[in-house]
């Protein structure tokens, strides 16, 4: 990924809170008990945003060129409201995913996580000179560490960023009701090297992190108004024709058979089924893509390996 796409995912993942919970199925009472019991730690009731269809210009425009919106989410919040949503429909009581809660976001946030992970960037000089500089700033910057980057980067919002970059596929909590243990998991090599006796010696919850951010991610990939700086501009034109204009079935393949093909159609929720597929198949940079408009409502798309 180049510059633009990296800070395009760090919004994502981080900053912008676009995402209704009504949109994941999570209502307003559910999330206002949810954030009375601290299981979303971070998440604002509202927030004050600016309003694109009043110019501050106007008249009254002062007052009214910004409106307020109930709770929105921004990426990793939204994966975490659904890991609630799935625990407690395995009966896990809200005393516990209140704990929980404090361990994945709370517990970094004191044991300076963030502080951590800038360090290790500009030790093993990952970034070029202008961001590495960026990021020895933000440390000496108390006020920006402790209420901004503290509370966004953690393993958990490590472990969703790696699974959009199709990092060391798959991703998983792993989750041991009995005791509150959690691990963060990804890739399949060492499993149970990770794992202590906790999760060896009682009933565990397994909660892979696909389904749950191809869900997600199919909120961010309707809406018309955002560009998808994190996709590359073959998942960017494959989003365009699957979501916006709306066949009844397309095709998607690649030459010589090296990734399995998929047909969306009127019968998937075809969003959700396009982020699934980006997600588990990376497209090479520099691929091509071939489009036969069959017809109106039937499209096959070939991509074609650089």
């Amino acid at each position: 990924m180049d510059t633009s796409q990296i800070n395009a995912l760090g919004d994502l993942v981080y900053n912008d809170r676009d995402i209704s919970p009504a949109q994941l199925k999570v209502t307003s009472r559910q999330i206002n008990y949810w954030l009375d019991n601290k299981v979303l730690p971070f998440v604002e009731r509202q927030q004050v945003v600016e309003n694109s269809s009043i110019k501050a210009n106007e008249p009254g425009g002062a007052k009214s060129a910004t409106k307020t919106k109930w709770v929105r989410l921004n990426l990793a919040q939204a994966v975490w409201a659904c890991i609630v949503k799935e625990l407690l429909s395995f009966g896990v009581s809200m005393e516990q995913l209140k704990e929980l809660a404090h361990s994945v976001w709370q517990k970094p946030r004191k044991e300076k996580y963030a502080d951590k992970v800038f360090r290790d960037h500009i030790a093993k000089n990952l970034l070029d000179e202008h961001n590495n500089a960026m990021l020895k700033s933000f440390l000496e910057d108390e006020m920006a560490m402790k209420h901004h980057f503290r509370t966004i980067i953690n393993p958990f919002t490590d472990l969703v960023k790696s699974a959009i970059l199709r990092e060391a596929i798959p991703h998983a909590m792993l989750y041991v009701p009995k005791t509150n243990d959690y691990v963060f998991h990804s890739g399949d090599n060492g499993l149970f090297l990770e794992l202590g006796s906790a999760f060896l010696e009682h009933p565990m919850v397994c909660i892979p992190l696909m389904p749950i951010l191809s869900k997600v991610l199919a909120v961010d990939f309707g809406n018309k108004k955002k560009d998808l700086g994190y996709l590359n501009d073959i998942e960017n034109q494959i989003r365009d024709i699957v979501v916006f204009k709306k066949p009844k079935a397309v095709h998607i393949a690649f030459e010589e058979g090296h990734i399995k093909p998929i047909t969306v159609n009127e019968q998937h929720k075809s969003r959700e089924a396009l982020s699934r597929y980006i997600l588990e198949n990376k497209i090479a940079k520099g691929s091509k893509l071939l489009i036969d408009i069959r017809n109106q409502d039937n499209y096959k798309i070939t991509l074609i390996k650089k």
